[in-house]
């Protein structure tokens, strides 16, 4: 199978969200969020760099982000460190003092929906 890696940046930055003060933003998948702690910001960006590519055929986001994808392979855009902490800043609208630039890694599986079971089958 074939393996397929983003980059995101996390910091640490005191924020107005009550989810905590640990951010990351991931370009490739257009995701960005704040969590507790570091450890479960990158699992949850993790999980969705999986559901992402598992659904890379039913969902256009990864498309619309500059992806090549097909049932057998998924390429996403890369970027220089200096955009990907660029395009954080710009996210966060905050200048970040001591970016973490981590890269994730995910086998790509076949794809399939991954939220279809939240919705009823026209069929069913």
């Amino acid at each position: 199978m074939e393996i397929v890696s983003v980059k995101l940046v996390m910091f640490k930055q005191k924020t107005i969200h009550e989810e905590g003060e640990y951010c990351s933003y991931c370009p490739a998948l257009g995701a960005f969020h704040v969590m507790t702690s570091f450890e479960k910001l990158l699992a949850y960006m993790q999980d969705r760099l999986e559901r992402d590519l598992a659904g890379r055929i039913h969902y256009r986001n990864l498309k619309n982000r500059g992806w090549e994808v097909s049932e057998n392979s998924a390429k996403p855009p890369t970027f220089a460190d200096e955009e990907l902490v660029k395009r954080t800043e710009e996210s966060f609208e905050v200048k970040i003092k001591e970016p973490i630039i981590v890269e994730l890694y995910a086998e790509l599986t076949p794809p399939r929906d991954p939220y279809s079971h939240l919705f009823p089958h026209e069929n069913s």
